[in-house]
Formats: structure tokens, C-alpha cells, sequence
């Protein structure tokens, strides 16, 4: 599933390489300066470069981004996206850069340029304590885990063809994996290893290392006064020791590692820090999503269920009914996910709008799709002699449905919209792909900082559970409603 999502991304990728204009200035440094910002694009899931410590993002890569930052004399503005999606970033102007751990290599410069290597990092092993696998070369055949879209997915997808490889969205999932025996080792950078080691004592890491990388900052593609500027702030930070503090800071913070229980978890993931707020932020962003695009959806579906239905044909009605039944075959075959891309990244690139109102167009349009069939279905459902005595009463088509055949069909659909509602509710959960941080990706950033999962998990499920029984009352409470309604 992971490949086949990954695969759709490149596709994306191409078309919008393909059809996007130049969005870059000339001269990116005077722009920055007079905006007094400068946007920056990275995976905060990947300590000690980039997390999240509370509401802030920190790490080494951060803080080399504020320097550079400090140099332009700006404020900066830090966006948090998934690995994968950071070319998009890039391509479509909505970053001036991207710093995120990231390796240069011939692909990725197809569509990017690279700065002058910051940092050297070894791609290390992580095995269980015990492990038969003393080495690099004792990894053929084996079940390897990997963090999706980075040096180590590339080189063990190229070197290690004989094995499995598992593909996950940040280290602490695959040390999870590793840990509950369902994979076999971890490839992964060496710093982001010794924190993951450092909160599980039940893993090691293999003396040496696989392979070497460096990693860079990566501008748009041809934008070579904004590279060059950017290549001399690396060389002055390192010439004046800036860097190597930064890094030593971060080198130096070790990661918790005392086995607390159920109670301690607690306090880690939700009360230390107050990172309850970020659960209670995400939740307020879920909600915000989800009646905004049922809002969206509803409206969407009673007029293309009002197409399909009419019993009107001239050649307008003919086009309109092609075009939903478009529409309808597009939105309810392809994955949330890849039209949310696509909506974010190809259709409304350029217009500047928030990620929060992106989501809502997306997930709005995705469930228009579902509710017009749930509509046209309830309609349907009310006996054709309905229809044909409004219009005995001299009634229009337009004025029958609003009036007799809709209100009917309404209390038919109730059970069916709920389930709509409902998974509406759940499918908002894979917003955090464009960075946005709702009830899920809220959980996710506790889990990236504890690595501690239980508690995120849980409490993200039990919010959405809780939530799923609310509407299912509340629609239960409207259902007996309309039966009393009818017994009157």
C-alpha cells in the first residue's frame, strides 16, 4: 500500500513539474527581506535534527535554519510535512527551503539543487540484544526496517535485494517493529539511532557503520543567487564554530530511558510539557475539518443527487448529468489521500490558501461523491406515485422534490449519512500528510518525542471512539424524532 502511494506522489510529482511555471524571483534574498519572513519545509520526526520539544520546533537542523534566518535579518516560519512530500514543497514555492537530514543524490537533483554539505552522518544498524546479525553483511534475507524515502530506503531498495523491506513514516515505529520481533533490523542514521537505542534498552547498534552520507539544504531548482547565499551562511557558521555547538547541544541531551509504568507514561505524553494541548489543538483542527466539509459535502451532493434524479433530459441536463457521473467515478476511485495531493499541490498551488481550508476542500469534495449516491438513493426510495401527485397538484419538479420527496428521503438517508459522518471523521486523520496537525498527526508528534506509543495511541483512539458515539446519539436522538413525528 505504502509503495503504491509512494508511486502516486512521483506522479503527481511530474505533472506538477511539468505544468508549473516559475514561482521564484530573481533575486530570492531582497524578496525575503522585504516580506520580513522566510518559509522553511522540514519532517519534524527525526531527533536530534528536527522534532518537536512542546508547541517549538527544535534540533540541529532548526537551529541552523534560524541562523540563517538571523542572517537575512527575517523572522522564519517552520512547515512540518511528511519525508515524502518535501520535493513538493519545493517545487510548488511553498517553501524558499527545505532542511531535513537530507542526502544529495543524482534523482533528487533532477528537481532541486543541494548546498554545500553541513553535516557527515554514518547509516548505522539497530538489532535486538542477542541478534544473529553481527554486521552489514549479515543482513541478506532478512526482514530490515526503514524510514520511508531516505538514504536508507534508497540504498537497502538498491544493495539488499534478497530482503524484505518495511517502510515506515519515522524511526520510532520501526524500533517499535523491531522490538515486537516482526522485523529483523533498522537502518537508519547514527544520531537519530542512538536516541531510538537510548529509550529502548532491549536494542543495540552494531559496531561501524553501513555507509556515509552528507547531508544538505535543498532550494529550488535554478535558483542559483539563493543557493549561492545560502552556501556562504553554511561556510561563515561553520568558520565561527556555530555549527558544532549547535550540534554538541543536541549531541549532548540524552534521551529518557527509565522504565516509568502506565502512570509515568501518562505524565510524559500528556501532562509534562503540557503536550495535552497539542492533543486539544489537534481536536479543534479534526472538528474544524470535518463540519466544514460535511458542510461542503451535503451541499455538493443534494445538487448532483438533483441532476441524476430530475427526470428533465435536454442536452444541458445531459452534459451535467455526464459531468457528475464524472465526478461521482473520479472521487469515489481514487485514494483521499492522492486527490488531496493533488488538490493541494496542483489545483490550488497558487492561490495561497491554508493547509486547514485545503483539507476542508478536499475532504469536502471527496465526500460529496458519497453523499450524492446516499441521497439519490433515499430518493429513490420514496414511491414514484409521490412524485406524480405533486406534479397532479401543478407543482414543478424543482418544487415536488423540495417539498414532498426530499423531506422523506431525509429520514431514509439518516442511518446511511451517519455512517458518511462518521467516516468522514476517521478519514481527516491523514491531513498530517500536508503537515497539517489534527487529532492524529497531534499524536504522532507526542509519539516522535517520547517514543513512548501507548499513551498517544490510545488517547488519540479514545478521543476519536468518543467522538464516533457522540454523532451516533445524536443521529439515534434525530432518527426517533422522525418516527414520532410520523406516529402524530
Amino acid at each position: 500500500m505504502k509503495k503504491s502511494i509512494f508511486l502516486l506522489y512521483w506522479i503527481i510529482f511530474l505533472a506538477c513539474l511539468c505544468n508549473t511555471q516559475s514561482v521564484f524571483s530573481a533575486n530570492r534574498v531582497e524578496n525575503i527581506k522585504l516580506t520580513g519572513s522566510i518559509n522553511v519545509s522540514t519532517n519534524a520526526e527525526f531527533e536530534p535534527f528536527e522534532y518537536k520539544d512542546g508547541n517549538k520546533f527544535v534540533g540541529i537542523d532548526m537551529d541552523i535554519a534560524r541562523e540563517i534566518a538571523k542572517k537575512l535579518g527575517v523572522d522564519i516560519n517552520i512547515n512540518d510535512v511528511s519525508f515524502s512530500a518535501l520535493p513538493l514543497e519545493i517545487n510548488k514555492g511553498e517553501c524558499d527551503f527545505v532542511i531535513a537530514a537530507m542526502s544529495y543524490s543524482e534523482e533528487k537533483a533532477q528537481n532541486m539543487d543541494f548546498s554545500d554539505p553541513y553535516f557527515e552522518a554514518d547509516q548505522v544498524v539497530i538489532v535486538l540484544e542477542g541478534s544473529d546479525i553481527k554486521s552489514g553483511e549479515d543482513l541478506h534475507n532478512k526482514k530490515i526496517g526503514v524510514h520511508l524515502g531516505t538514504t536508507g530506503d534508497i540504498y537497502c531498495t538498491d544493495n539488499l535485494k534478497d530482503c524484505e523491506i518495511n517502510r515506515y513514516n519515522n524511526g520510532s515505529e520501526a524500533i517499535l517493529d523491531l522490538s515486537n520481533g516482526r522485523i529483523d533490523a533498522v537502518v537508519i542514521d547514527s544520531d537519530p539511532a542512538v536516541k531510538l537505542v537510548q529509550k529502548n534498552s532491549e536494542t543495540k547498534i552494531l559496531d561501524g557503520y553501513l555507509f556515509k552520507e552528507e547531508y544538505r539544504i535543498a532550494v529550488p531548482k535554478g535558483d542559483k543567487e539563493f543557493l549561492e547565499f545560502i552556501n556562504v551562511s553554511l561556510k561563515e557558521l561553520k568558520k565561527d564554530g556555530i555549527i558544532d555547538q549547535i550540534i554538541n547541544k543536541y549531541k549532548n541531551i540524552s534521551a529518557q530511558s527509565d522504565d516509568v509504568g502506565l502512570c509515568g507514561q501518562i505524565y510524559n505524553n500528556l501532562i509534562y510539557k503540557e503536550r495535552y494541548k497539542e492533543i486539544f489543538q489537534g481536536l479543534k483542527v479534526t472538528f474544524e475539518i470535518t463540519i466544514v466539509a460535511l458542510f461542503i459535502g451535503i451541499s455538493i451532493g443534494v445538487f448532483i443527487s438533483m441532476i441524476k434524479i430530475l427526470k428533465s433530459r435536454n442536452l444541458f441536463m445531459k452534459v451535467m448529468n455526464f459531468i457528475a457521473d464524472v465526478y461521482i467515478a473520479i472521487f469515489r476511485g481514487t485514494p483521499i489521500v492522492v486527490q488531496m495531493f493533488i488538490i493541494y499541490y496542483l489545483i490550488l498551488g497558487s492561490t495561497g490558501l491554508s493547509k486547514v481550508i485545503v483539507a476542508m476542500v478536499a475532504f469536502g469534495i471527496n465526500s460529496g461523491a458519497y453523499v450524492s449516491e446516499i441521497i439519490r438513493a433515499g430518493i429513490s426510495s420514496v414511491d414514484k406515485g409521490q412524485f406524480e401527485a405533486g406534479r397532479s397538484l401543478g407543482l414543478t419538479e424543482m418544487t415536488t422534490m423540495n417539498k414532498i420527496i426530499f423531506p422523506q428521503a431525509f429520514k431514509n438517508i439518516i442511518p446511511t449519512l451517519c455512517n458518511e459522518f462518521v467516516s468522514l471523521v476517521k478519514e481527516t486523520s491523514v491531513a498530517g500528510f500536508i503537515g497539517i496537525v489534527d487529532l492524529s498527526r497531534a499524536g504522532d508528534i507526542i509519539r516522535s518525542q517520547t517514543y513512548e506509543p501507548f499513551v498517544p495511541l490510545m488517547t488519540t483512539a479514545v478521543i476519536y471512539f468518543a467522538i464516533v458515539c457522540l454523532i451516533s446519539y445524536l443521529m439515534a436522538v434525530l432518527e426517533r424524532s422522525f418516527g414520532k413525528s410520523d406516529i402524530r
